[in-house]
């Protein structure tokens, strides 16, 4: 855009929003009131720290200035009916688009939408396995945790097979897309005995490897609370003992306690 076509800024986030709702929208990339029209209410209150008050309060600010939250852009498929090859083309073309509002509605639309199995995951399994190496770290780590929602959308079991790409986004050279890919992995061990081994051995192996990361603590921690998050969905007692095992295993007395405590 030219000088001469530069938009203003914009307006300020509400003053009465809490600190929490103030500090997720801003981490979520809404910096300023106008950038949230159109954007889903459910989607919002996905944001850890934006609470009904502050969907309230962004509702009566844009409202001021004839604006308004919007809805989903595309709505999910039903089971077999069709339809499916001309979502995951709207859902694809969203989650690669460089408005960042529109590709977090469609993040957070597949998110929610396959947290349950789905008939659909062959038509974008293999452009989300192709993003995971993406040059963006953005697009990096919305691959892996569709992709780890995905994983109980299987039945070919190509998890199996594309598993190790996966776990390589752990150690992304952007932390946060590894954090993300990380603390979204245990999901994988929902679809079957082989992926949940493949999840507790890639936990193992990261566990052990970071010992000289930078932030060995955080990763450990998310290794640990993803392992307890698996254990509660299956009551496999094999996840139990590994934990203790890696807790075990922590040399520094006062991480080992706070380790411990994740499993209390």
């Amino acid at each position: 855009m030219s000088p001469k076509q530069a938009q203003p800024i914009g307006t300020d986030l509400p003053s009465r929003l809490s600190n929490p709702a103030r500090s997720a929208l801003i981490g979520a990339g809404y910096t300023h009131l106008e950038q949230l029209a159109g954007v889903a209410e459910k989607t919002l209150a996905q944001l850890h720290g934006m609470g009904a008050k502050g969907i309230e309060i962004l509702q009566a600010a844009l409202a001021e200035r004839g604006l308004k939250l919007g809805e989903a852009a595309i709505t999910a498929p039903k089971q077999d009916t069709g339809g499916e090859s001309e979502y995951c083309r709207i859902l694809l073309e969203n989650l690669h688009s460089e408005d960042k509002h529109v590709q977090n509605e469609a993040f957070q639309q597949a998110l929610t939408t396959t947290e349950v199995p789905v008939k659909w995951a062959y038509g974008v399994w293999d452009e989300l396995i192709s993003d995971l190496e993406h040059p963006n770290n953005r697009r990096r780590a919305i691959a892996a945790q569709i992709l780890c929602n995905l994983a109980k959308s299987d039945p070919q079991n190509r998890m199996i097979r594309d598993f190790p790409r996966l776990l390589a986004v752990t150690k992304d050279d952007r932390f946060v897309t590894a954090r993300h890919c990380l603390q979204a992995l245990w999901k994988v061990g929902l679809a079957g005995v082989e992926q949940r081994g493949l999840v507790i051995r890639g936990f193992e192996h990261r566990f052990d490897e970071c010992a000289a990361e930078k932030n060995c603590t955080l990763i450990r921690a998310d290794i640990l609370q993803g392992l307890k998050q698996l254990y509660q969905a299956t009551q496999d007692e094999t996840i139990k003992s590994t934990a203790a095992k890696l807790i075990a295993r922590e040399p520094d007395l006062k991480y080992r306690k706070k380790y411990s405590a994740l499993w209390r």
